[in-house]
């Protein structure tokens, strides 16, 4: 052993060593060398001197495990003991960050190799020893990591090796027990105060929506925990950044959870208000995007958010984990960059839209959620966020297949914004006949026409149909015409037939039935019987309207009244004995008045409820009521129904208080081309007074048609432009790389998993590469000025991947996968394609006022989306808004425009107005010209209006044969 005198010649033997034996190699070593290698490497990372453990964690970090050396994984143990020893010391020169990426570099071995053969870390002696607890010492370190990690990259690796290490397991169903502990950690660090730190939790959780099914199985309740959290955090002072990357995690949560989930109720501690509705999860949610959008001042009233985090606290989730705070500031990045260079010097200067960020996307987040929860993916696949269907699509008064002039002189077509910010197109279309499964109205009973709603927001361009729906078809079995005919016709056909004293309501109705000719004697006979039955039912009732005549309100005949309806009651009861068991059933169906009278007579089982007293006996009077002013109340009714009694005995057979049969009135199809959508309107309450300051129409013209078309033609989403390289065994030119027309098989089955749509290639500032070659990938390979980073994938032999990430200096940090990382195909699709969004990200947020200025100097990029067409609607709303008075407002709702009559339609019921300047002496000479007349008209009614000497109109209706040539 050389003496401290020369641990500076040591320390550089031992950084040579480790540069060399980190590179990919053309030839692998001997075994001897390996053997020699591996021996040194264990004495020193047990060594005493700090420095030389130092050393070794630096320069071997962060390719040591990627590169595929024979017998590596026997150093695992002392390299996970050594980076403990890194990441436990107080030094902020000691490498942190290259510690943590060794340790983040082996979270997917575990899984893989089961219990791995490693020296032990304790004893000097070359002695293999199995360790099946290399998982617990990796989780260990990097959980300590992520919670007191003074440096701002070494936790911010920590925490991407955690994500990591939650989607293995995840992924493998392993159920770890501290899979709950790491997700705490990544939760509590949104409130983090770096900004760095806070927004890798953020893209972290978004991983992990990819594996929400996994999650709902430890424990199940996490989701909603995970959302409750995010949703919470919004409340808190954050910058602008991470807020807006909250909205767009907590709206990819919301998407990827279940209706069920969403509508559990929240548990909070403190106990519910009386007559105050149960907060289920997703009236939190808009709640907090609410108030994203009108502003936060709501959050400190427990009426409007209800949920604290206090709330959040469980045995598996702790909220108020205390994270050590950060030893550095944070690293500021150079502007001098060579894009930001080129920038011209620009005084910042914040518009309406700008100030407003945080309230754009949240209007983003809202309308998502309304239009796509519970509708997506559409039929279009999961890359269709936006309708595509228009004004002129099934537009009867339109024939131009792209949105033209003639739109505006459709007569049931409006253009309308609503509240400044979303552009209504509302069209009255025909209904669906003959779809499979009937369509929109699922084969309901529907108007003939429907309503559909074209809405252009923040979010896109939405496409709703409604119908008004009637009720099931005719011949549904499960119409009501149909269930009535299936009791009374079965098994013979039978009519009702209402029998009722002519002097008061009908008492019961009766069923009779009519014979047909095939049925036999016993048939008659059992008719003939029932007809009897009916005479001797009417000298009851008769009877019974004697007596009333007889009988005179007053307390002494109180008695005698109540023995009539005493022997009433055993005739009808007997009676009902005499009849059919069936045609019983069915008056108790056909009879709800006297079915409701039984039942409230008949409650023997209920008398235990009032004290033993049966509950049609009259209840004691109030206290406040004397029993003389009860008996006055009492025979008060009692003359007034005596009254009505003796007045319908005497004129109840006057044919003024008899009523008129009356029929079903016929429905009549309305002829305004516009009806059913001033309907709906009208039912959405947007055809009140209140709602006229938020409710306008739109100028009609070409230039709002180009308008239309240039706001259609923005991406509804964010999009990013990533190139995908394969590189075969040997291809070290561009030509050989870029004529490659197939790759292998795991390189096929790497593209399929991330998903993305094939886009030409060119000016990507991302780019991916599979490397099958022996030697590293070299970034002028491909000479572009684009192309800032590149992920470089290159397969393991033992069925790994390593992963190599080369960016340029002023780039910010991004996640989940750094430079040195390790996993397998289970999770590779996954986190290579967040690791080039957020790359992406990354390289915009270095453009200064980018969200403003960016697209006009270079308009091959477009800003956030929902930015974009935040712009240019405001632009459509301002030029084209049209100023009203309600009176024109009204009537241009009710008639966008002149109509004759709907084309192609019957000319039963059509409709046509002539003007004409003079009177005609034949309506022969009549000659029409208009769109959609094709039918001449033999018969119609004419109505005319013809002056007199008053100035006045007379109205002259006559039916007239008459001959109209339609010229088309």
């Amino acid at each position: 052993m050389l003496t401290e005198r020369y641990k500076q010649g040591k320390l550089h033997a031992y950084k040579l060593i480790c540069r060399i034996m980190k590179r990919r190699q053309d030839v692998s070593p001997n075994t001897d060398f390996l053997t020699h290698f591996y021996n040194i490497m264990h004495q020193g990372l047990l060594h005493q001197d700090q420095d030389i453990v130092n050393t070794i964690i630096k320069h071997c970090s962060p390719r040591f495990f990627s590169i595929g050396l024979p017998g590596a994984t026997m150093l695992i143990l002392d390299f996970i003991i050594a980076a403990s020893r890194v990441t436990a010391c107080s030094s902020l020169n000691a490498p942190r960050v290259e510690a943590q990426i060794l340790l983040g570099s082996l979270v997917c071995f575990p899984n893989f190799y089961g219990e791995l053969p490693a020296l032990h870390p304790t004893k000097a002696d070359v002695v293999l020893t199995k360790f099946p607890d290399v998982k617990e010492h990796i989780i260990k370190t990097i959980l300590t990591s992520a919670r007191d990690e003074p440096s701002a990259p070494a936790r911010c690796v920590a925490l991407c090796s955690l994500g990591i290490w939650l989607c293995e397991e995840l992924s493998h169903g392993t159920q770890h027990p501290q899979i709950k502990d790491a997700l705490n950690v990544i939760c509590v660090t949104l409130k983090y105060p770096n900004k760095s730190v806070a927004l890798v939790a953020s893209d972290i959780l978004h991983l992990l929506i990819s594996h929400v099914d996994y999650l709902q199985k430890f424990p199940p309740d996490t989701p909603k925990k995970i959302v409750e959290g995010v949703a919470l955090y919004h409340t808190a002072p954050c910058l602008l950044q991470l807020v807006v990357s909250l909205l767009l995690c907590l709206l990819d949560w919301v998407m990827a959870l279940s209706p069920k989930i969403l509508l559990q109720p929240v548990q909070t501690r403190s106990p519910p208000e009386r007559d105050q509705p149960t907060k289920t999860l997703l009236s939190c949610i808009y709640k907090v995007l609410h108030g994203c959008v009108y502003g936060a001042q709501s959050f400190s009233s427990p009426k409007y958010y209800p949920l604290q985090l206090s709330d959040l606290l469980s045995p598996d989730y702790d909220p108020f984990l205390p994270l050590e705070s950060l030893r550095e500031p944070e690293p500021l990045h150079s502007p001098e960059s060579e894009r930001s260079s080129k920038l011209q010097p620009v005084t910042e200067v914040r518009s309406r839209i700008q100030q407003g960020l945080v309230s754009i996307a949240a209007r983003t987040v809202i309308t998502h959620l309304v239009n796509h929860l519970g509708h997506y993916p559409m039929s279009g696949g999961p890359a269709t966020l936006s309708s595509q269907v228009c004004e002129n699509q099934d537009n009867p008064f339109c024939e131009s297949a792209d949105l033209g002039p003639e739109l505006f002189h459709s007569p049931n077509l409006q253009f309308l914004v609503l509240n400044g910010s979303t552009l209504l197109s509302v069209l009255q279309i025909r209904s669906e006949s003959g779809v499979p499964g009937g369509g929109m109205t699922a084969g309901l009973s529907s108007a003939p026409a429907c309503v559909r709603v074209i809405i252009r927001d923040v979010a896109g361009k939405h496409s709703w149909d409604s119908a008004v729906l009637y009720g099931p078809p005719p011949s549904s079995p499960t119409s009501p015409v149909h269930t009535l005919s299936t009791h009374t016709q079965s098994p013979h056909s039978a009519n009702l037939h209402l029998r009722a004293s002519p002097g008061g309501p009908p008492k019961k109705m009766e069923l009779k039935r009519e014979d047909s000719q095939e049925e036999g004697q016993e048939e008659r006979e059992a008719e003939e019987g029932g007809r009897g039955m009916e005479g001797e039912r009417q000298e009851p009732w008769a009877e019974g309207e004697e007596d009333r005549d007889e009988r005179q309100v007053g307390e002494e005949e109180k008695e005698d009244e109540e023995q009539e309806e005493e022997e009433e009651e055993e005739e009808e009861h007997r009676m009902d004995r005499e009849e059919d068991p069936g045609d019983l059933c069915l008056e108790q169906i056909l009879a709800p008045p006297l079915a409701k009278r039984v039942c409230r007579e008949a409650v023997p089982a209920w008398d235990s409820l009032s004290e033993g007293m049966p509950l049609n006996i009259p209840a004691p009077p109030p206290a406040c009521v004397s029993e003389k002013q009860e008996n006055d109340v009492i025979n008060a009714i009692l003359k007034q129904c005596a009254a009505e009694r003796e007045f319908v005995l005497h004129r109840g057979e006057d044919l003024n208080m008899r009523a008129v049969q009356q029929t079903e009135p016929e429905t009549q199809t309305p002829q305004s081309a516009f009806y059913y959508c001033r309907l709906l309107i009208n039912i959405l309450g947007l055809n009140s007074w209140e709602k006229r300051s938020n409710f306008h129409l739109l100028r009609k013209n070409e230039k709002l048609l180009r308008e239309l078309k240039n706001l259609d033609s923005r991406q509804c989403r964010e999009t990013h432009k990533i190139a995908v390289f394969y590189v075969a065994e040997g291809q070290e030119d561009k030509h050989s790389i870029l004529t490659n027309t197939t790759g292998s098989q795991a390189y096929e089955d790497f593209v399929s998993g991330l998903g993305w749509e094939l886009r030409h290639l060119g000016n990507d500032e991302v780019h991916i590469v599979w490397s099958e070659h022996s030697r590293d990938y070299r970034r002028g390979i491909i000479p572009t000025e684009f192309g800032d980073v590149l992920i470089i994938i290159y397969p393991m032999k033992n069925h790994m991947y390593s992963i190599h990430i080369l960016k340029k200096p002023e780039v910010p940090f991004f996640g989940p996968l750094f430079d040195g990382a390790v996993v397998d195909m289970k999770i590779l699709p996954t986190m290579v394609r967040a690791t080039a969004i957020n790359a992406s990200r990354a390289l915009k947020s270095l453009i200064p006022l980018y969200q403003n200025l960016y697209p006009l100097l270079n308009p091959t990029q477009t800003s956030h989306s929902y930015e974009e067409r935040a712009r240019y609607l405001e632009t459509i709303v301002q030029h084209h808004q049209e100023p009203t008075t309600f009176e024109d407002y009204a009537a241009r709702v009710y008639s966008p425009a002149p109509c004759t009559h709907l084309p192609a339609d019957t000319e039963e019921h059509s409709v046509m107005y002539l003007m004409v300047p003079k009177p005609v002496d034949s309506f022969n000479l009549l000659r029409v010209k208009g769109k959609g007349l094709k039918q001449k008209v033999l018969h119609a009614s004419c109505e005319c209006l013809i002056p007199d000497k008053g100035n006045m109109y007379v109205t002259d209706r006559h039916l007239i044969n008459m001959d109209i040539s339609f010229a088309v």
